[in-house]
């Protein structure tokens, strides 16, 4: 019965044909195995019966049962690997390697070696000659090459992989040997997990997948940081904490100082020494600009924290931005933090561009300073740009080869202009190099000259927009340090809600891009753009992806000069009755972007 069951169980077990002849081989020996036992079991209560029955209560009686083994043959190197609940994926791995590829690579991963074929019932162990699987077979079974199946625990082996996406990649297309790519993607991560683990090097707690494999390496061990969720959770409370002390010790102190008696510092010197009550609250303001500087700020620190990982090459930006991600501690809250303060970043600056125009404050003198606030929000939407493209995973495609291509159908300059922020006639290893510098150096510098520029002429304007000091209403003014303090309560609840939301919604990644020359069927452009990508739907590409976001730009640069202004003496309030012609035209544009971008987030 013993030598029955080994011979059907390697009939099947030796073809790796497909995952269901397999996992019926894997299901028959187990019911082969279970059943010597339970006919073993059923034997020895039947013997122990009759021996109760015949024998005094003084006698004792040994039973040993006597199996006829195999030469060669091991009962327990066949069996099933152990169940676990719950199963890591190493585990489900190891029940997928027991019914597919132990009898090729051996139970141990050391190969078909000569050992482990020795353990075959003869008429199995001629692995070389096609047929020797057995006649039954479909195109009467394979041959495996001389070498045999490789090992794949040991010094030296697995040399065709560096990373744990890569010796997926090859198992999902080519495992099993007849017929290959059989296998489902999450198959081919639970057997990479536990060739992995075979080998000692399968980081303890860490569940493989296109967004982590990249930074796992093949040959050698590395440990993955714990969550970071409770130091995370214990910053949020030490900042609310500090909120409440802050506010509270504020409050004291201006109720015993006067701004003629208080010494200002330094951040206080940044504003003016009063300001209208009136403006300053946050239905009016929104705390638009405010917040905006300190998202800024955040993306400064957190950007430069990333520099000291991330390298900016086709072979190695998505390896270490995953490396950042899985590997670093508390990298995944810096790229998170880095990467949503660069979408809330364009969110408050469109929200405060469209409250200086529902408010009417771009009315002069402060015209020059909204288009210096529109040119900076175009240079925020490249900086973000810029950023999404340096991930360069298979989630940027549309980025790197449409949004890029759109450069060339400029009549005239577009081939230049393409090749000089590209880098070369087609993206690759110079582009990464260029967008890098663009976002770090170019871009950036961009965004801080104008920033500052555009705080200045705040300052030199007036300040807020508000009426002449004899047609206002509320006269009440606050000082430069109760500005202060609202500002910093408004940062620290920004900041707590910011770290919440990042320890909740991860950042995007996905597996290194394979190949820059086609786009695959899912690629979409990133959030901000998918209006655009919506109107290339409707025909030329320079017409609906260059000339109309560049008219819009110009049509809102031009409201403050073109159509009326709101009078003085609606200054401060919203909607304001003088340039009601340009809160209408901006509101249209608005809807129409949004409206777009609902669609391309749902269509595409």
């Amino acid at each position: 019965m013993t030598q029955k069951l080994l011979d059907d169980g390697l009939h099947a077990a030796s073809y790796t044909g497909g995952l269901e002849e397999d996992r019926t081989f894997s299901k028959s020996f187990n019911r082969g195995l279970s059943f010597i036992f339970l006919f073993t079991a059923s034997i020895l209560g039947i013997l122990f019966a009759s021996a109760a029955t015949q024998v005094s209560p003084t006698s004792q009686l040994t039973i040993t049962p006597t199996f006829t083994s195999t030469p060669g043959f091991e009962v327990s190197r066949w069996a099933q690997a152990p169940t676990v609940y719950p199963p890591s994926q190493a585990d489900n791995g190891a029940q997928l390697y027991w019914g597919m590829c132990m009898s090729c690579h051996g139970d141990h991963g050391q190969g078909l070696t000569d050992e482990w074929r020795g353990t075959f019932p003869a008429k199995y162990r001629g692995c070389w000659d096609s047929g020797c699987h057995g006649d039954d077979f479909p195109g009467n079974s394979f041959a495996i090459l001389k070498s045999g199946a490789p090992a794949l625990v040991g010094p030296g082996k697995l040399t065709r992989f560096t990373t744990a996406l890569e010796m997926q990649s090859f198992i999902l297309g080519n495992m099993p040997l007849f017929p290959g790519g059989t296998l489902t993607r999450e198959e081919a991560w639970s057997l990479t997990s536990y060739v992995l683990r075979l080998n000692d090097k399968q980081p303890a707690g860490l569940k493989l997948n296109e967004t982590n494999s990249a930074a796992i390496p093949i040959h050698r061990r590395v440990d993955v940081p714990e969550s970071g969720s409770s130091g995370v959770l214990l910053l949020a409370g030490v900042l609310i904490l500090s909120a409440i002390g802050f506010t509270t010790q504020a409050r004291r102190d201006l109720t015993r100082l006067t701004a003629s008696i208080a010494r200002p510092g330094f951040f206080h010197h940044m504003h003016p020494p009063t300001i209208p009550a009136e403006q300053t609250r946050f239905r009016y303001t929104l705390g638009a600009g405010g917040l905006a500087v300190f998202l800024s700020l955040i993306l400064l620190i957190t950007g430069l924290l990333e520099m000291y990982y991330y390298v900016p090459t086709p072979g190695d930006a998505a390896i270490s931005v995953q490396t950042i991600n899985t590997l670093i501690p508390f990298g995944s809250l810096i790229r998170n933090l880095h990467y949503w303060s660069a979408q809330f970043l364009v969110l408050v600056v469109a929200l405060h561009l469209l409250r200086v125009i529902l408010t009417g404050a771009y009315a002069s003198p402060r015209r020059f300073n909204f288009l210096l606030g529109l040119a900076l929000f175009v240079l925020i939407l490249l900086l973000d740009f810029t950023g999404y493209v340096l991930r360069w995973d298979e989630g940027i495609r549309w980025a790197l080869v449409v949004g890029t291509n759109l450069l060339k159908t400029i009549p005239g300059i577009g081939e230049g202009l393409y090749r000089f922020v590209i880098g070369g006639t087609q993206p690759g290893a110079a582009t990464v190099t260029r967008f890098y510098a663009w976002h770090i150096f170019g871009l950036t510098l961009g965004v801080i000259i104008l920033v500052i520029w555009h705080a200045f002429r705040v300052r030199r304007d007036g300040g807020i927009a508000v009426p002449p000091p004899a047609q206002r209403q509320d006269k009440s003014r606050i000082t430069r340090f109760e500005l202060l303090r609202r500002e910093v309560l408004a940062m620290v609840i920004a900041g707590v809600v910011l770290l919440l939301f990042c320890l909740v919604v991860p950042a995007p990644i996905q597996q290194p891009i394979s190949s820059t020359s086609a786009l695959s069927g899912d690629s979409r452009a990133p959030w901000f753009f998918l209006w655009i990508q919506q109107l290339l739907k409707l025909g030329d590409p320079f017409t609906w992806g260059v000339l109309t976001p560049v008219l819009v730009i110009v049509v809102l640069g031009l409201l403050p000069y073109v159509l009326p202004n709101a009078r003085q003496d609606e200054l401060g309030r919203w909607f304001p009755s003088g340039n009601r012609l340009g809160q209408i035209l901006a509101v249209l544009i608005l809807l129409t972007i949004l409206l777009l971008t609902l669609w391309g987030a749902v269509v595409n």
